[in-house]
């Protein structure tokens, strides 16, 4: 999809969400101002099938997200807006970048009450810039998501996503494939659930699975052994990682458990792990991710 069409898009979703509101009704309601700062390990950040070739790195990522909530229905609102975001690398500082982002979420009560289930389609376009160039490049998000109260003290949570980015082509160096390493999509199947622990202590547990392109790196030694087993999409060289990088067509699984802690009526602190198992035609990956983090959600 080309980003003309990307915008336009986003333009037709929001427009068709207010134009379907009941205009007489509609009124800005709540602002959103939610900045954060996140510390992120990762022991295999280049997804490599080759232990030898696996590089782990530590980053700091930023982001901010502004805007405001529009209440367009008895039981629906909109929420429109703006995000930064950046991520910095301690030892791969070719993988330092900024995104910005427009995003639109409207979330639909199906019932009345605090347990009334709710469903909540969203679209989310952006531009990330990496110091890597041929990373940098558009990106999109759309997905519909539901959930549930169903006790007191713990709900749940689905969704379904379908994920685009894009990227700039790098210098081929296979005849017949091509090196657009960086052009990717895929979808994305996750459940959700929160259990409250205490009255500022969330527990949180993730499970997701995904079907579609990744990307994966090795040194030019393994090259070989990745282009014999596997149906390589596209490949280029890394000046990150100092080998090869190349797009594969797989699927993945994840696991993750989270806690969130509130320090104040606007802010927490939070941690969680993330473990992610994928697999090509024949090659298996996995990665940890650690982060630690604080958020500020007004």
């Amino acid at each position: 999809m080309q980003p003309v069409f990307k915008v336009l898009s986003v333009i037709a979703l929001v427009g068709a969400m207010l134009g379907a509101s009941n205009r007489a009704s509609a009124e800005w309601v709540e602002w959103v101002f939610a900045p954060g700062i996140d510390y992120r390990y990762e022991d295999n950040l280049n997804l490599s099938s080759f232990d030898a070739d696996e590089r782990s790195d530590d980053a700091m990522d930023i982001n901010v997200h502004a805007g405001r909530y529009l209440q367009i229905g008895e039981r629906t609102r909109l929420r429109l807006t703006a995000g930064f975001e950046a991520g910095f690398f301690d030892t791969y500082k070719l993988l330092n970048n900024v995104a910005f982002s427009a995003n639109a979420v409207v979330t639909h009560k199906l019932g009345l009450g605090k347990n009334a289930a709710w469903i909540s389609p969203y679209v989310v376009l952006g531009y990330r810039e990496v110091r890597d160039d041929i990373r940098s490049g558009m990106f999109m998000d759309l997905g519909i998501t539901t959930g549930k109260r169903l006790t007191d003290r713990f709900d749940m949570t689905a969704s379904l996503a379908y994920r685009e980015s894009e990227g700039k082509d790098g210098v081929q160096i296979v005849p017949g494939i091509g090196a657009d390493v960086f052009d990717q999509d895929r979808w994305l199947v996750s459940v959700q659930g929160n259990f409250l622990i205490t009255n500022r202590l969330i527990l949180q547990g993730d499970l997701s699975h995904y079907e579609g392109d990744f990307v994966s790196a090795c040194t030019k030694g393994n090259v070989g052994t990745v282009l014999a087993v596997e149906d390589v999409r596209a490949i280029t060289l890394d000046d990150v990682f100092s080998g090869c990088v190349y797009r594969l067509n797989g699927s993945g699984n994840s696991g993750a458990l989270s806690l969130s802690y509130a320090t104040g009526r606007h802010s927490s602190i939070n941690a969680s792990v993330t473990y992610l198992k994928g697999k090509g035609d024949e090659l298996e990956y996995d990665n940890t991710v650690l982060q630690v983090g604080f958020l500020y959600n007004y």
